[in-house]
C-alpha cells in the first residue's frame, strides 16, 4: 500500500469518526456543538479525495 493510499484511508476514517461524533454531539448538546465536527469531517474527506487522486495519478 502506497503512502498516499494509506493517507487517504486514514483521512477517510477520520472523517467518518468526526461525523459520528458530530451526530452524537448534535443530538445530545445541540447544533452549536456538532456543527464544527461536520466542517472538520468535510475537510478530512476533501483531503482524503486529494490523496486518493494523487495515489492513482501516474503522470
Amino acid at each position: 500500500m502506497s503512502v498516499n493510499r494509506r493517507a487517504s484511508t486514514t483521512f477517510a476514517l477520520l472523517a467518518a469518526l468526526q461525523a459520528v461524533i458530530g451526530i452524537v454531539f448534535t443530538i445530545t448538546q445541540g447544533r452549536a456543538f456538532g456543527a464544527p465536527l461536520f466542517w472538520l469531517s468535510t475537510g478530512s474527506l476533501a483531503i482524503a479525495w486529494y490523496f486518493e487522486r494523487k495515489s492513482t495519478d501516474r503522470g
